[in-house]
């Protein structure tokens, strides 16, 4: 019996609207106010919040696709059909749903640099300039190079999606394309995957500071909910 993989469609436009909108105000606030943070202490702006920078742009970017598709597209609603229940592919509405929310060739690529490329290495580089250590330095390096190439290697993975590229990756347009729901299986797994080690690398040198057992706790804390 053939395999097929299900996803509720339990939702609607105003919800995908509404979830466009959390998801612009969620990081500006979250960088205003690590900005703010930075800002009262000796540092300053640095690299890492350069890259925070970066980050927060194409999290924007990544609301605004969602709000398009949602409101001039089909996003949260059901697809139009023909008499004979086939898709109704001359319908604007749909040409707008896929041209937005498969931009280059999806907004997925966004997410990538948003996510994997500018946050991933913020955070590291963050590390790096708190845990001086050559052997934490070298590990926090490798984790950099592996967040990089994840990176890389996803952002053109989505953009040829389909050869040549397109936005149409449905079976019915008949293009050449590989399995969407494979992909994305495989850019969340190694994406769970890269943030534990990002998650799990200052645990060994909050736990040798020299600090009372509930403060190293509280520091960790900390560090593990900023990356996560």
């Amino acid at each position: 019996m053939e395999a097929r993989v299900h996803f509720s469609d339990d939702y609607n436009q105003s919800q995908m609207i509404g979830l466009g909108i959390f998801f612009i105000i969620l990081p500006c606030v979250a960088v205003v106010l690590r900005i703010w943070a930075k800002l009262l202490g000796p540092r300053g702006i640095v690299s890492d919040d350069i890259l925070l920078f970066f980050g927060l742009a194409f999290a924007i970017s990544c609301g605004i696709v969602q709000l398009i598709a949602a409101i001039a597209g089909q996003l949260g609603q059901h697809q139009s059909q023909t008499a004979e229940g086939e898709p109704q592919l001359a319908d604007p509405r749909f040409a707008i749903y896929q041209k937005v929310i498969r931009c280059c060739p999806s907004d997925r690529m966004l997410e990538v640099l948003t996510n994997g490329g500018f946050t991933k290495s913020s955070f590291l580089l963050f590390y790096m300039s708190i845990f001086t250590t050559k052997r934490f330095r070298i590990c926090a390096q490798i984790v950099l190079a592996i967040t990089v190439a994840w990176t890389i290697s996803y952002f053109f993975s989505n953009l040829f999606t389909c050869y040549p590229i397109s936005p149409y990756i449905e079976p019915f347009y008949n293009n050449n394309c590989v399995d969407g729901i494979a992909l994305w299986y495989s850019m969340a797994i190694s994406d769970v995957i890269v943030d534990l080690f990002i998650i799990v690398l200052p645990i060994p040198a909050v736990l040798k500071l020299q600090l009372p057992l509930h403060q190293r706790i509280g520091v960790l804390s900390i560090f593990m909910m900023g990356a996560a």
